[in-house]
């Protein structure tokens, strides 16, 4: 066993814990070790009080009889009511435990590449490291010591007397069942770790029988009963496999438990017998025999906390191995995203997403809005990106360049990588190869794959819909134009948004409007256009529009965009005729680029495009 690891891990979690809130993780260390030296203390008063008793005849006075009685009453009592702190700081410890490491979590995976965050092993170690407990980790490694320390002082008084054999005896059994237990509890986390993905399928399916959103196909269709049945059938293997593990774990620990019970039960039946018992006092006597039956308790206790510590540690190595992923550093994360505070007290406190947003935009500065906005060129190198653990490259050799204030389109069928050229644009992908290069004011070249903070703004088709209010959801494209009633109003005006009150709370789980597909896009189209950013991604801007609204929201896309440089995604061609250039992705592979004119004279995939969505209206 190695015990520099448990070690290790300790530490780091009272680290974390202590640097949230120093006063519980101090009080609980406190008087855990104050309890390891009561022990010691009361035994010694037992012993005397014991030895007085004996020597005591009438008419002797009993004063030194009361005065010891009174002390171990003393000190049974501090031992009951002083330590009252303990619970206290223990729920303490939990709470903010618990706070802690999901804030922890949260923050590590809003800095991760997307890549990563999408990776169905990288999932499957959320899901482990999700599992570890700071406060479990602090309070078993806390028992621990105070156990440990508590079995040293039991032991060297049993030796004190010369009762090595008990010692010994006691000793080699526990280290069996110490050695057992930990092997027990290491298959159960393993078996947990390779359960985690199937543990993950299983909420999937929950989540779709009782979520809103699969709710009319399931009914439909009537797809509840396979559902449920894949679920039972999932619950059923992991339950079998659990229980092999759970039997085959009793059965090893059968054997050195009953050795522990036999030598301990053996041990105490026959204290008198053990070498120099004939010498003691029946306050030694009495002494010998509670450090025997506590040494036996807290060894059995010892084996406990060992085996929990055990699987502590296994869950804490998932954890550190998830904080310690390689972070996109090309992301400026928002601090306002962290959802925590700290207040004068030096208390953590957790806030809402609302509240959040609305003390940062409180603290910056205000300034003038942007009047003229320039745009930002863009040139793609020999750029190629494959997906991790596939074959074939998903964008393969792409050059294009789109100038300042230029309106292009990107056209194709269904998997030809017009998303993930968009995730890489956005620096939301690492390029595996090739260059992304953005020219800003005075022509300045970045090379880094994504354009300096507040340069770009998008709308994307699976955009985030927020549960705050209206007015925070539009301030998130910009911050500073929180409490700017009229610039916010304008932002949805111009998206085609006929909602007003900026104060009303939005989604219906929380009691608020529950807006339609079309209006949740255009308060994310409005949060796009409140940055006055100098290149645009509209990313399928109209997928979830009624037709008159589709063509509002292009005859908006011309006019927002204007002294712009934009991108517009869409499988409307009628759209993309509008744009002044076109790119056409085929399998990867950037096939064709020009106006709609030069495109339909080719007659190549834009023109069988074209001509193939014209026949649905003909």
């Amino acid at each position: 066993m190695d015990i520099t690891k448990y070690i290790r891990c300790f530490l780091d979690s009272a680290s974390i814990l202590y640097r949230v809130e120093r006063s519980p993780v101090l009080v609980l260390a406190v008087m855990l070790l104050l309890g390891t030296f009561i022990m010691p203390v009361e035994l010694w008063l037992v012993k005397t009080l014991v030895d007085r008793v004996q020597a005591w005849a009438a008419p002797a006075p009993i004063g030194p009889i009361l005065a010891a009685a009174s002390w171990l009453a003393a000190l049974m009592i501090i031992n009951n009511i002083g330590f009252v702190p303990v619970p206290l700081a223990m729920t303490r410890l939990s709470e903010i435990g618990t706070l802690e490491e999901q804030r922890l979590l949260l923050y590590k995976t809003s800095k991760l590449p997307l890549t990563l965050v999408e990776a169905p092993r990288m999932k499957d170690l959320r899901e482990r490291a999700l599992q570890v407990s700071l406060f479990t980790v602090y309070d078993t490694g806390c028992q621990l010591l105070q156990v440990s320390l508590q079995s040293a002082v039991l032991i060297a008084l049993m030796l004190a007397y010369g009762q090595w054999i008990p010692v010994i005896a006691i000793s080699a059994a526990a280290l069996l069942q110490m050695y057992v237990m930990g092997k027990s509890a290491a298959s159960l986390e393993r078996l947990s770790r390779e359960q985690t993905s199937g543990s993950r399928l299983l909420r999937h399916y929950a989540a779709l029988m009782t979520k809103r959103e699969a709710a009319k196909e399931i009914r439909l269709f009537d797809i509840g009963t396979i559902l449920s049945g894949r679920w039972l059938e999932l619950y059923q293997r992991q339950s079998r496999e659990k229980w092999t593990i759970v039997r085959s774990s009793e059965l090893r620990k059968i054997g050195p438990e009953l050795l522990m019970v036999l030598v301990g039960g053996l041990l105490v039946s026959l204290l008198v017998l053990l070498p120099g018992a004939s010498k003691l006092t029946a306050g030694e006597f009495t002494l010998l025999f509670m450090a025997l039956t506590l040494l036996l308790s807290q060894l059995k206790s010892l084996i406990g906390h060992a085996a929990s510590m055990q699987t502590q540690y296994m869950r804490w190595a998932d954890f550190r191995a998830y904080m310690n992923l390689e972070e996109d550093h090309r992301f400026e994360i928002h601090h306002a995203l962290e959802a925590r505070n700290t207040d004068t007290s030096g208390k953590a406190e957790t806030a809402n997403i609302g509240t959040v947003i609305r003390k940062y935009s409180d603290s910056i500065t205000e300034s003038p809005p942007n009047e003229t906005v320039r745009g930002t060129s863009l040139e793609i190198r020999k750029l190629h990106y494959r997906y991790p653990n596939t074959e074939r490259e998903t964008l393969h050799d792409i050059s294009l360049t789109i100038p300042s204030g230029c309106r292009a389109a990107l056209v194709g069928e269904n998997g030809s990588g017009k998303s993930t050229l968009i995730k890489l644009l956005t620096g939301m992908y690492m390029l595996d190869r090739g260059e992304i290069v953005w020219s800003g004011e005075g022509g300045r070249s970045l090379k880094d794959g994504k354009p300096g903070e507040g340069s770009i703004s998008a709308v994307f088709q699976d955009f985030t819909r927020l549960f705050v209010t209206l007015r925070e959801n539009v301030a998130l494209g910009n911050l500073t134009e929180m409490h700017h009633d009229a610039r916010l109003r304008n932002a949805l005006r111009s998206a085609g948004s006929r909602l007003g009150d900026l104060d009303m709370q939005i989604g219906s789980p929380f009691g608020g409007m529950e807006p339609s597909g079309g209006q949740w896009q255009q308060i994310a189209t409005a949060r796009a256009l409140l940055r006055d950013a100098g290149f645009v991604f509209f990313d399928e801007p109209t997928a979830a529009l009624d037709p008159q609204t589709e063509k509002k929201a292009f005859d908006l896309f011309l006019r927002v965009t204007e002294g712009r440089s934009a991108l517009l995604v869409t499988h409307r061609l009628g759209a993309a005729k509008l744009a002044d250039v076109i790119f056409v992705l085929k399998h990867g592979r950037l096939v064709e680029q020009g106006t709609h004119q030069e495109l339909m004279k080719r007659k190549g995939e834009y023109s069988r495009m074209f001509q193939l969505q014209a026949s649905w209206y003909a």
